[in-house]
């Protein structure tokens, strides 16, 4: 997601080293993806149609007739095993497709996570955010920089605005990531695209789990026809959030996640109702702002003193920032040292998307907090 993008995402209604090299090793596909390939003109759209396979039968001899059967026979069997046409629901709309998308676009930092244990990557043909090289191996980098990237604009909200142009010049075949006040289902879906919204962007989004991003990985196997790649890389997600569940890097302490603005100016607590909520309990931890009934709703530095968490994780976005700067964006606020994790000194800065929204990069995030802690 893109890093500012937590008034839209965040306050609307609200060992793993191995997953990684399997979402890597998953993307294989071809040598030359088609994430690499320029807007196809008309022209080429046009000779995307050829008869070639027809006019080498009939050079064999074979009458036109029976060429064209045999092959309508075999496409008939073929199309009802591939288990397509594909009905799925995107924030409470049914929608159907008839066959797996081969060109898509990408919104979100975190669906390239998705793409890659899905076995998909090679679909993408262009992309509106930059992707942060902490969340993605450096192959997996390689992959994504050779995507063409949309010139898009800022919203007031922090989010990416691109026109409708822009993305009907890719001719993709679907959207993945979140709707915005021109990028909508209708509107896309009057020039022949589909628009996915990944669940937590949808206006009542189910609550996060790992479960849920399991379940994703394998939707994505459903959707680009590519269930025994993506059923691989989710049996290994299911494994690794297990491993590190058996094995606590914590265990029993009070704890809080914040998300800290850049400037220090306001402070957010993650309840049950975010990603990070079941990342800390994986990891040991009993989250002090649990019950509210926000997702992440602002809090006080006094109300964070009455808790007072043993462990603070604090979530942030912006690139330009140290760890060490965000650390003191709390640890300086006025009574703060009272706090038992500041007094004693566990406080863990942690990059946005290794704790939302759910995807394998949050996956991955359980090693990289259990590394800090254990430090």
């Amino acid at each position: 997601m893109n890093p500012t993008k937590l008034s839209e995402f965040g306050l609307r209604a609200g060992a793993v080293l191995l997953v990684v090299g399997l979402l890597a090793s998953a993307c294989g596909g071809s040598d030359e993806p088609s994430a690499t390939t320029a807007p196809p003109s008309e022209e080429s759209a046009g000779e995307a149609t050829t008869t070639e396979p027809a006019e080498s039968d009939q050079a064999a001899g074979e009458p036109a007739e029976a060429t064209a059967a045999e092959p309508a026979e075999s496409d008939q069997a073929a199309a009802e095993d591939d288990g397509f046409p594909l009905t799925f629901t995107s924030c409470g709309e049914e929608f159907t497709i008839d066959s797996a998308p081969e060109r898509v676009l990408v919104m979100e930092t975190a669906v390239p996570s998705l793409l890659f244990a899905a076995g998909a990557i090679d679909r993408v043909v262009a992309r509106i955010e930059d992707f942060a090289p902490e969340y993605y191996t450096s192959e997996e980098m390689a992959v994504l920089d050779a995507i063409p990237a949309l010139q898009a604009e800022t919203t007031s909200t922090g989010g990416a605005e691109v026109s409708m142009e822009s993305i009907i010049d890719y001719e993709p075949d679907i959207v993945i990531g979140y709707d915005t006040e021109t990028i909508t289902h209708d509107a896309l879906a009057d020039v022949g695209i589909q628009l996915y919204v990944m669940p937590p962007f949808c206006d009542n989004p189910p609550t996060p789990s790992f479960e849920s991003i399991v379940d994703e990985v394998r939707f994505y196997g459903e959707l680009f026809g590519t269930a025994e790649v993506a059923n691989a890389s989710a049996d290994a997600l299911e494994d690794a959030v297990a491993s590190a569940a058996d094995a606590p890097v914590v265990e029993g302490k009070t704890s809080a996640a914040l998300y800290v603005s850049s400037d220090g100016s306001a402070v957010y607590a993650y309840s049950s109702l975010g990603m990070v909520h079941p990342l800390m309990e994986a990891l040991g931890m009993d989250n002090v702002f649990g019950e509210l009934s926000e997702r992440v709703p602002e809090v006080s530095i006094e109300e964070i003193i009455d808790r007072n968490p043993e462990i603070l994780v604090l979530l942030y976005s912006d690139l330009d920032v140290t760890p060490e700067e965000i650390s003191a964006l709390v640890t300086d606020l006025p009574g703060a040292g009272s706090i038992t994790a500041v007094a004693e000194g566990a406080v863990y800065p942690l990059l946005f998307n290794f704790a939302e929204p759910p995807s394998p990069i949050v996956v991955k995030g359980l090693s990289v907090l259990s590394d800090q802690i254990a430090e």
